[in-house]
């Protein structure tokens, strides 16, 4: 599946945007999986060992899909 992401500044604007499939099936396993990446500093879309940002998570093609903020 397609994980979309959109990437906040602690201020709330916007700053960028990454995507990257996974074989994660439930909603939960795929946003724990986005906050370890945020955690490692590794999120698709920006360099690696970036500064912190909060995360939009959006997996469009899941059936029981909504929107997912990490802060």
């Amino acid at each position: 599946m397609k994980v979309k992401l959109n990437y906040f500044r602690e201020t709330g604007k916007w700053y960028s945007e990454g995507e990257y499939d996974t074989e994660r099936i439930l909603l939960f396993e795929i946003f724990e999986e986005v906050k370890q990446l945020r955690d490692t500093k590794k999120l698709p879309g920006l360099m690696e060992g970036h500064s912190f940002y909060f995360v939009l998570i959006d997996v469009p093609e899941h059936e029981h899909n909504y929107p997912h903020l990490v802060i």
